[in-house]
């Protein structure tokens, strides 16, 4: 028997561009109701987050060792859709958040020093103050609940120091190809025409779904796999998520995308968070409420930490997993993790207040949720996906310390109603370009052509709505919710 044989569903979201310590890094503050649990139980007995003493330098004279002016970590934001504008978060941007103007190494003389710096080249003059404001639990009240009435793990670090395709290829394969951004400039599918845990379901005879909150632009996980351009049947709307949690008919494996371009609800800055909440909020009420809720397993994560503060260096050590990526692109060899980012457990078998880390001396990562998939659904080896990452990883066995499953369900509270907008006449994110980019190839058309017609997030819906993927609805548009 596989391990957590009371489990029979397991649903993932995967929201986007946030790291820990800008959405849980001021859970369990002094004063409010502690950990109840700590795994493995020898760890630290307190929640790795935000302290006032944290701070990174305005400039970059104080690496040169001048004075010069800091930003302290602050009590919360001053607005729910900051950071904006959108930092930067590529693999160059990131390795100076983490080292600064030196070379990465394993002991940095200015470890994760570099994020206002690096956020002041595209913010303006005066608000790059806004990459040291976190979210209070009061902002982001869906996610600070379910954290403290479940588990949170305050050691989950993205894959790759970098963007959201190559973590997210971690998270679905086990590796990013030798990729470490989007695109070498122009994201193009076939560069991750890779084996998928998608794939090995299908293998194996498991079901799955992605179910995506949008009707206009294709579904990402689509997108980005060739591989998988033939099951579009496998990718239903958000609606179909709340009818399968309703009638019992969840399958194996849910993945669960949020909407990237139009309203969008996945928290890519600057993106209102609050959307986010009332997304989670939704996906909490549904799998709650279902009839398969005692045997279902929630995760919630984000795919990269988007160029959001975070306190804890990422440590090296990570398994490089493949030939491919010995070395990758940028001679990178997948070596060093990326920024921690948040991952929240919801499950009647798991102790509420829990906080939990790795029990091995590899981190968790992406490829941990590979790791449980494999050792849950029992795969063959010759099935399974060849990522040495993977193999490494640890499972997420350890959290499920209760014999009995919880009768109780605590009272998760509402998000805001009112959600910012998000101006459709700005830049688009490299993610809404990525998009694009790879819905062209799929088409046939010259992705860098189609990407120099596209300067404004309303280009990015026009494209979409001009040529439309064969699940969008003739006519229509807004998303299904």
């Amino acid at each position: 028997m596989g391990i957590l044989p009371q489990i029979k569903h397991i649903v993932v979201v995967m929201l986007e561009n946030r790291a820990f310590d800008d959405m849980c890094g001021w859970l369990y503050k002094p004063g409010t109701p502690q950990p109840t649990q700590f795994l493995p139980p020898e760890s630290p007995q307190h929640l790795n987050g935000n302290k006032s003493s944290y701070f990174n330098p305005v400039s970059a004279d104080y690496f040169e060792g001048k004075s010069t002016e800091t930003y302290p970590v602050f009590d919360q934001a001053t607005a729910t859709d900051t950071p904006n504008p959108n930092p930067q978060e590529g693999f160059d941007n990131t390795t100076y958040q983490l080292f600064g103007p030196e070379p990465p190494s394993p002991n940095p003389k200015w470890p994760n020093l570099g994020f206002v710096v690096s956020y002041s080249v595209v913010a303006r003059p005066d608000i790059p103050v806004q990459i040291m404001e976190p979210f209070s639990p009061a902002q982001v009240p869906v996610i600070s609940a379910l954290a403290t009435n479940y588990a949170v793990c305050d050691e989950w670090f993205c894959s790759v120091p970098s963007q959201t395709w190559p973590n997210r290829a971690f998270f679905h394969a086990g590796t990013a190809n030798g990729n470490v951004n989007n695109g070498d400039p122009i994201p193009n599918p076939f560069d991750w025409d890779v084996r998928n845990i998608f794939i090995v379901m299908d293998d194996i005879g498991v079901s799955w779904r992605v179910y995506h909150d949008t009707v206009i632009v294709p579904p990402m996980t689509w997108l980005m796999f060739p591989n998988l351009w033939l099951k579009l049947d496998h990718f239903p709307g958000f609606d179909d998520f709340k009818s399968d949690c309703a009638s019992g008919k969840l399958p194996q494996y849910s993945f669960i995308e949020p909407s990237f371009l139009i309203n969008p609800n996945d928290e890519h800055p600057p993106h209102d968070v609050v959307a986010g909440e009332q997304f989670l909020y939704e996906i909490w009420q549904a799998v709650s409420q279902s009839p398969l809720w005692p045997e279902t397993l929630l995760m919630i994560t984000y795919d990269e930490h988007g160029g959001t503060h975070d306190h804890v260096h990422p440590p090296y050590g990570a398994v490089t997993p493949d030939e491919k990526s010995n070395p990758g692109k940028e001679g990178f060899r997948f070596d060093r993790f990326g920024v921690r980012v948040p991952c929240v457990l919801v499950s009647p078998w798991i102790q509420a207040g829990t906080v939990f880390r790795s029990p091995t001396a590899t981190p968790y990562d992406h490829s941990s949720m590979l790791a449980t998939l494999r050792d849950w659904l029992e795969v063959p080896t010759d099935k399974w996906l060849a990522s040495k990452r993977v193999a490494a990883a640890p499972t997420l066995q350890q959290v499920f310390t209760l014999t009995q499953a919880r009768t109780d369900k605590p009272a998760i509270p509402q998000p805001a109603a009112e959600v910012k907008e998000t101006s459709t006449f700005k830049p688009p994110t490299a993610l809404q370009q990525s998009l694009v980019s790879a819905w062209a190839v799929q088409q046939g058309k010259d992705p860098a052509a189609v990407l120099s017609t596209i300067q404004t997030r309303q280009d990015a819906i026009d494209y979409f709505k001009a040529n439309p993927h064969p699940g969008a609805p003739t006519g229509a548009s807004s998303p299904a919710r």
